[in-house]
């Protein structure tokens, strides 16, 4: 008798969705806007979109990033850090070159992010330090960097250059650069992680790094590059932060990891590594700016949004891992019927040769 393993079609429908998990973000996301703009006036007021938009830009760049070493079941956490000191150290110096285009900008932004990137690399392949550790001590060491470089002083608005100061102001489309810089990150990471072996390689290393060392894949060079990469999209978030805020001291970036992390878990990335996507953490992070901007618009406190991000990341985790475990358990139970079938029959028990010996021996 054969047992069928074929999944139910409603298991199958609740699968194919967690394979896309961004069209129920995007679905969320248009019943979250629907239901503030019709109980919340205020959320309807002219330009909120564009502030929502500004605002997820920065966190979407940053997440991105983070969801990269996050399914390479890596952490970041000097990602807020990164951002601050990018922020006043690029900010200072195109402000003080005065040939220092966009172009300059933003490679001087990504070359310092992948240096400091690159670090916690070092400390996580080379010592052998756990992510969650190396990158913790990494946030000090960017931090109290940042406090030294500022010496108690701020980064004014007036002391960048025209392209950076005036970045918010600016409209492409009806988008500002913010927005399209975010659109950029979003769009190439994607493409990469997706269609090259470079991605797949990420994906593997995070669902089970033993069985991608064995099968050659160069795993120490990985996480040196998406580190490196993480770093990089985080210092070029710190010069758009320049641009955006315009006031830049020792706290710029403070808190920002939670917030990365937040949306890329949001996003359906998952924590265990393996799974999850930069479009999914994107959109994490623009349903998160979002929620964030409805309460300030009810005016609740920036408490409340902190305990709301936690609550956030335990749902996500917890949601993902009954979700996975219920989803496995009839493919558990077939390969238990399985082995159980396919175990060769015990052999019986051998016929004592006594009585033929004795018969043997009357005759």
């Amino acid at each position: 008798m054969s047992v069928s393993s074929s999944p139910s079609p409603r298991r199958s429908a609740v699968r194919a969705l967690t394979r896309h998990n961004e069209i129920g973000l995007i679905g969320l996301i248009v019943l979250v806007t629907v239901v503030a703009e019709a109980a919340v006036p205020a959320f309807r007021a002219s330009g909120n979109d564009t502030q929502i938009l500004d605002n997820a830009a920065l966190v979407m760049i940053v997440a991105v990033g983070e969801a990269l070493v996050i399914t390479a079941r890596q952490i970041d956490l000097s990602v807020a850090a990164t951002l601050g000191l990018a922020a006043y150290l690029v900010g200072s110096a195109v402000g003080h070159i005065g040939f220092a285009g966009p172009v300059v900008g933003v490679a001087m932004a990504l070359a310092l992010g992948a240096v400091l990137g690159f670090g916690n690399g070092i400390l996580i392949e080379r010592i052998r330090m756990p992510a969650i550790i190396a990158t913790l001590a990494t946030l000090s060491i960017y931090g109290g960097l940042q406090v030294v470089v500022t010496h108690g002083s701020q980064l004014y608005s007036s002391q960048l250059p025209n392209w950076l100061g005036n970045i918010i102001s600016t409209s492409w489309i009806g988008l500002s650069p913010l927005v399209w810089a975010a659109i950029v990150c979003v769009v190439v990471v994607g493409l990469i992680a997706r269609f090259t072996r470079w991605g797949r390689d990420i994906y593997a290393i995070g669902s089970n790094p033993e069985a991608a060392s064995y099968l050659g894949l160069r795993t120490g060079r990985r996480t040196y590059e998406v580190f490196a990469v993480c770093g990089a999209l985080a210092g070029l978030a710190g010069l758009l932060y320049a641009g955006q805020y315009g006031n830049v001291d020792a706290t710029a970036g403070s808190g920002f990891e939670l917030t990365a992390i937040a949306a890329a878990v949001i996003g359906g990335v998952s924590l265990f590594g393996g799974s999850g996507s930069p479009l999914g953490a994107a959109l994490g992070a623009l349903l998160l700016t979002e929620i964030e901007n409805i309460l300030a618009v009810l005016k609740i406190s920036i408490f409340a949004q902190q305990t709301l991000q936690g609550t956030a990341i335990v749902v996500a985790v917890a949601g993902y891992s009954l979700l996975s475990r219920r989803l496995n358990r009839p493919v558990r139970r077939s390969l238990r019927v399985e082995a159980g079938q396919s175990r060769p029959a015990e052999p019986s028990e051998p016929v004592s040769s006594e009585p033929t010996e004795i018969a043997e021996q009357g005759t």
